[in-house]
């Protein structure tokens, strides 16, 4: 089979039928039969094309993508779904992603300027190259910081397997998630809005704090958390997730009715939100409580006049785990909302510090 990709990775699996991963990698990466042929069949994918071949000598995997992000997120899923297929299976992938190079989908940032947009709110304005990438796609990425320090961070690269291979020396990079709150590619430019917090669970907020212009630091992405265009957009989430939700408002056209609820801690940490939508916000302040301790958001969206069986209903929330379980719960058991309707992820978890 040929594919017309500008990026392409190839695999051989001897030991492996044909149909079976065939089916498993529709069913397991949401990926979309388009031909089928005496040889194999043809996959439609989010980040590419796939074909898998039957040969005398074993099974063909094939590969092409438009960008080097696309292709290697499509090889890491593929990678992923055959290891959990097979423990400890090897593949040797023959790509234009090669193993050790610097992940394609990660960037060196400089930070250009701070600005405290509230008194627990600062923005990071960061300049890098080739940043088209991340202007679609996906709302997040992940912040790479290097250890207090340290001059030379260590990047993560691109392994045998296909995966993202992390240094293992005093130089690894933690990583978080965050939203690009804005971003200009012709500039070279984007915006990362931070909750500062105190306190080494929170090695993102400890960076924003020292952040200087000129310091340096890795971003890789992007990934996840849009919502889509449609007659009623519920968005509800805590401080952590109001860049997030700035950046949806913005990208929402008039017809959009916007319903928007947002604990804070204080009313000084509200913020002004641009939107073309028609905006009903309310600001939840829990005062002296301690973020995550409240049921502020989970009673906000209990009180909704909203119905479950309204095709043009579309809620998003991004906020504390104990508030995540009981908002999605509350969607699904009691509004019956079906889940093509609703996005609810938890952004952080008390006590717990973030992982990579």
């Amino acid at each position: 089979m040929t594919m017309p990709g500008s990026f392409r990775a190839q695999l051989r699996l001897p030991q492996m039928a044909g149909s079976r991963l065939t089916d498993a990698l529709i069913k397991g990466m949401g990926a979309e039969p388009l031909e089928e042929t005496a040889q194999g069949t043809r996959l439609a994918h989010t980040f590419g094309r796939i074909a898998v071949e039957t040969q005398a000598s074993g099974l063909d995997i094939s590969l092409d993508a438009d960008d080097r992000t696309s292709l290697a997120y499509l090889q890491l899923s593929i990678s992923h779904r055959l290891q959990s297929l097979e423990k400890g299976i090897e593949l040797p992938w023959d790509s234009d992603n090669r193993p050790g190079m610097l992940l394609p989908y990660f960037r060196k940032m400089q930070v250009v300027s701070t600005q405290d947009l509230t008194p627990s709110m600062r923005r990071v304005r960061l300049a890098g190259e080739d940043l088209e990438r991340f202007s679609r796609n996906g709302l997040h990425m992940r912040l790479l910081f290097p250890p207090a320090g340290s001059t030379s961070p260590s990047w993560p690269q691109i392994g045998r397997n296909g995966d993202a291979v992390w240094p293992d020396d005093e130089n690894r990079p933690v990583a978080r998630v965050y939203t690009i709150r804005t971003i200009d590619v012709a500039a070279g430019l984007i915006d990362v809005d931070m909750v500062l917090h105190e306190g080494d669970a929170y090695p993102g907020a400890g960076w924003a704090a020292r952040a200087k212009p000129g310091h340096i630091v890795g971003m890789t992405g992007p990934g996840g958390g849009e919502a889509p265009h449609t007659a009623t957009l519920v968005l509800l989430g805590d401080e952590t997730a109001l860049p997030a939700i700035g950046r949806i408002l913005e990208g929402l056209p008039k017809e959009t009715n916007a319903i928007v609820r947002i604990e804070i801690a204080s009313e000084e940490e509200k913020q002004l939100l641009s939107t073309r939508a028609t905006l009903d916000l309310e600001w939840l302040v829990r005062g002296n409580a301690e973020a995550g301790t409240t049921t502020l958001l989970v009673e906000a969206a209990k009180a909704l006049d909203i119905k479950g069986d309204d095709p043009d209903l579309f809620v998003w929330a991004g906020c504390e785990f104990s508030a995540f379980k009981s908002i999605r719960s509350h969607l699904r058991k009691e509004l019956r909302l079906p889940n093509r309707q609703h996005l609810v992820v938890s952004y952080w978890r008390r006590g717990v510090a973030g992982v990579h």
